[in-house]
C-alpha cells in the first residue's frame, strides 16, 4: 500500500512539474513573440524614416515634384487630390502637397507620413518658398 501511495505522489509531482513548465514556456513564447514584433516595428520605422528623409529632401529641391514622385514609384491616390502613396512590405509612405499663394510667391509644403502595422509611425514636413519674379 505504501508503494502505491508513493507512486501516486510521484505522479502528482510530475504532473505539477509539467504544468509549471508549460506555464513558464507559454510566458516565454509570448515574451519572445512580443520582442520579435517590436524588432520588426523598429526596423520598419528606421527604414521608413530614412526613405522619408530622402523623399522630403528630393521634393524640397524638385522643380517638378509630381514627376519625381511618379518616377520613384509613388502612385497618385484615387480618393484625394495631391496625395501620393508608396507601399513597401513593412511600411507605407504617404506624401500630401499643400500650397499657399501669397503676393510674393508660393509656399509649397509636402508632408511625408509613414504608416506601419496599422498605425502612424511619424510625419515629416518639407516646406519651400518659391518667390515670384518681381519687376522693378
Amino acid at each position: 500500500m505504501k508503494q502505491r501511495s508513493r507512486a501516486n505522489a510521484l505522479l502528482i509531482e510530475l504532473v505539477l512539474v509539467i504544468f509549471f513548465f508549460m506555464l513558464g514556456s507559454t510566458v516565454l513564447v509570448r515574451l519572445f513573440a512580443d520582442a520579435r514584433h517590436r524588432t520588426i516595428q523598429a526596423r520598419a520605422t528606421n527604414v521608413s524614416m530614412a526613405a522619408a528623409q530622402n523623399v522630403a529632401e528630393e521634393l524640397y529641391g524638385a522643380e517638378n515634384p509630381e514627376g519625381w514622385l511618379a518616377a520613384n514609384g509613388f502612385a497618385a491616390a484615387e480618393n484625394a487630390e495631391k496625395t501620393w502613396t508608396l507601399a513597401d512590405e513593412e511600411y507605407t509612405l504617404y506624401v500630401t502637397e499643400t500650397s499657399e499663394e501669397t503676393k510674393g510667391g508660393t509656399l509649397r509644403t509636402f508632408t511625408v507620413s509613414s504608416f506601419g502595422d496599422g498605425k502612424q509611425l511619424f510625419t515629416l514636413p518639407s516646406t519651400r518658398y518659391l518667390p515670384k519674379e518681381v519687376s522693378p
